[in-house]
């Protein structure tokens, strides 16, 4: 189940892939644990500089996107939770 932040608003994190692939995950642990194997996955298979290279808006292609209630809240998210990574580095 999504994580509920108010009585009514369910909140989804989708695991992003600039090829077009997106994976929704419940929480956003899961959804970052996705995202660091994906990498992980791209830098064994392509070496380090060209999986980083690999992505047009973020480096290694892939990023998180926060839903609420089908509204993008990806940017609020973001500087309500700062440590919270929502794209590798």
């Amino acid at each position: 189940m999504a994580e509920d932040t108010k009585d009514t608003e369910v909140t989804e994190f989708w695991m992003v892939c600039e090829t077009g692939d997106i994976e929704s995950f419940d929480n956003y642990d899961a959804a970052h644990e996705a995202m660091t194997a994906a990498v992980k996955r791209d830098v064994e298979k392509h070496g380090e500089e060209t999986a980083r290279e690999a992505g047009l808006w973020h480096p290694y292609g892939y990023s998180i996107k926060v839903m609420q209630d089908g509204r993008d809240v990806t940017d609020d998210w973001g500087r309500n939770e700062p440590h919270k990574p929502l794209s590798m580095a």
